[in-house]
Protein backbone atom coordinates (compact mmCIF):
# COMPACT_ATOMS: atom_id res chain seq x y z
CA UNK A 1 0.00 0.00 0.00
CA UNK A 2 2.35 2.19 0.61
CA UNK A 3 4.66 1.79 -2.60
CA UNK A 4 1.16 2.43 -4.16
CA UNK A 5 0.58 6.19 -2.23
CA UNK A 6 4.25 7.08 -2.74
CA UNK A 7 3.72 6.79 -6.23
CA UNK A 8 0.47 8.35 -6.36
CA UNK A 9 1.99 11.45 -4.59
CA UNK A 10 4.79 11.27 -7.35
CA UNK A 11 3.21 10.21 -10.43
CA UNK A 12 2.58 13.46 -12.46
CA UNK A 13 6.62 13.29 -13.39
CA UNK A 14 5.33 10.32 -16.15
CA UNK A 15 2.78 12.64 -17.40
CA UNK A 16 5.69 13.97 -19.77
CA UNK A 17 6.45 10.60 -21.44
CA UNK A 18 3.25 10.17 -23.19
CA UNK A 19 2.51 11.50 -26.19
CA UNK A 20 -0.84 13.43 -27.87
CA UNK A 21 -1.25 15.56 -30.30
CA UNK A 22 -1.97 19.13 -29.98
CA UNK A 23 -5.48 20.57 -30.49
CA UNK A 24 -7.79 23.58 -30.12
CA UNK A 25 -8.83 23.97 -26.86
CA UNK A 26 -12.76 24.20 -26.49
CA UNK A 27 -14.75 24.11 -23.14
CA UNK A 28 -13.81 20.80 -21.92
CA UNK A 29 -14.36 20.83 -18.25
CA UNK A 30 -10.85 20.61 -16.66
CA UNK A 31 -11.99 17.57 -14.68
CA UNK A 32 -13.26 16.26 -17.38
CA UNK A 33 -9.74 16.91 -19.27
CA UNK A 34 -7.75 15.96 -16.13
CA UNK A 35 -10.17 11.99 -16.25
CA UNK A 36 -8.95 12.33 -19.77
CA UNK A 37 -5.31 12.83 -19.09
CA UNK A 38 -5.10 9.99 -16.64
CA UNK A 39 -6.92 7.91 -18.76
CA UNK A 40 -4.05 8.22 -21.57
CA UNK A 41 -1.17 7.95 -19.06
CA UNK A 42 -1.91 5.08 -17.28
CA UNK A 43 -2.99 2.82 -21.08
CA UNK A 44 0.87 3.89 -21.86
CA UNK A 45 2.25 3.35 -18.57
CA UNK A 46 4.11 0.06 -18.30
CA UNK A 47 4.65 0.26 -14.71
CA UNK A 48 2.35 -1.48 -12.39
CA UNK A 49 2.39 0.88 -9.54
CA UNK A 50 2.38 3.62 -11.35
CA UNK A 51 -0.37 2.42 -13.41
CA UNK A 52 -2.40 1.61 -9.95
CA UNK A 53 -1.92 5.49 -8.80
CA UNK A 54 -2.83 6.92 -12.60
CA UNK A 55 -6.18 4.79 -11.72
CA UNK A 56 -6.37 6.38 -8.48
CA UNK A 57 -6.01 9.41 -10.56
CA UNK A 58 -8.68 8.95 -12.92
CA UNK A 59 -11.06 7.87 -10.84
CA UNK A 60 -10.46 10.67 -8.84
CA UNK A 61 -10.99 13.24 -11.66
CA UNK A 62 -14.08 11.35 -13.09
CA UNK A 63 -15.46 11.17 -9.56
CA UNK A 64 -15.08 15.09 -9.27
CA UNK A 65 -16.54 15.63 -12.64
CA UNK A 66 -19.66 13.32 -12.25
CA UNK A 67 -20.33 15.16 -8.95
CA UNK A 68 -20.10 19.11 -9.90
CA UNK A 69 -22.01 17.95 -13.35
CA UNK A 70 -24.38 15.40 -12.64
CA UNK A 71 -22.99 14.10 -15.54
CA UNK A 72 -21.74 10.43 -16.04
CA UNK A 73 -18.24 9.97 -17.29
CA UNK A 74 -19.31 7.46 -19.69
CA UNK A 75 -21.30 9.56 -22.26
CA UNK A 76 -18.52 11.84 -22.70
CA UNK A 77 -15.53 9.83 -22.79
CA UNK A 78 -14.80 7.22 -25.41
CA UNK A 79 -12.54 6.24 -28.29
CA UNK A 80 -13.82 9.06 -30.78
CA UNK A 81 -13.26 11.64 -28.16
CA UNK A 82 -10.24 10.93 -26.27
CA UNK A 83 -7.67 12.61 -27.82
CA UNK A 84 -9.79 16.14 -28.18
CA UNK A 85 -10.78 16.23 -24.26
CA UNK A 86 -6.86 15.67 -23.37
CA UNK A 87 -5.82 18.37 -25.85
CA UNK A 88 -2.35 19.45 -25.86
CA UNK A 89 -0.77 17.12 -23.97
CA UNK A 90 2.01 20.08 -22.26
CA UNK A 91 -1.09 21.91 -21.10
CA UNK A 92 -2.83 19.16 -19.95
CA UNK A 93 -0.19 18.20 -17.30
CA UNK A 94 -0.10 21.90 -16.28
CA UNK A 95 -3.31 21.72 -15.42
CA UNK A 96 -4.05 18.25 -13.82
CA UNK A 97 -0.06 17.14 -12.55
CA UNK A 98 -0.44 20.09 -9.69
CA UNK A 99 -4.03 18.70 -8.99
CA UNK A 100 -3.51 14.84 -8.99
CA UNK A 101 -0.21 15.85 -6.60
CA UNK A 102 -1.74 17.26 -4.21
CA UNK A 103 -4.47 14.73 -3.73
CA UNK A 104 -1.40 12.35 -3.69
CA UNK A 105 0.10 13.87 -0.70
CA UNK A 106 -2.99 14.15 0.75
CA UNK A 107 -3.76 10.34 0.35
CA UNK A 108 -0.21 9.33 1.69
CA UNK A 109 -0.69 11.87 4.72
CA UNK A 110 -3.95 10.12 5.32
CA UNK A 111 -2.42 6.33 5.24
CA UNK A 112 0.66 8.00 7.22
CA UNK A 113 -1.45 8.50 9.67
CA UNK A 114 -3.41 5.54 9.84
CA UNK A 115 -0.25 3.37 9.87
CA UNK A 116 0.85 5.41 12.83
CA UNK A 117 -2.03 4.60 14.69
CA UNK A 118 -2.33 1.12 14.04
CA UNK A 119 1.54 0.39 15.03
CA UNK A 120 1.96 -1.86 17.59
CA UNK A 121 2.08 -0.10 21.11
CA UNK A 122 -0.09 2.68 20.03
CA UNK A 123 -4.04 3.01 21.62
CA UNK A 124 -5.24 2.21 18.05
CA UNK A 125 -3.59 -1.24 17.76
CA UNK A 126 -4.96 -2.22 21.07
Amino acid sequence: MKKTALSIAAFATLAGGFAAPAMAQGAVDPDLRCTAWAMVASAQEQDEGKKNALGFMMAYFAGRYEKSTGGKIETKINPQTLQSLLGDVDEANKLCGPQANSFGQRVETTLSGMRAQAAPGTEASR
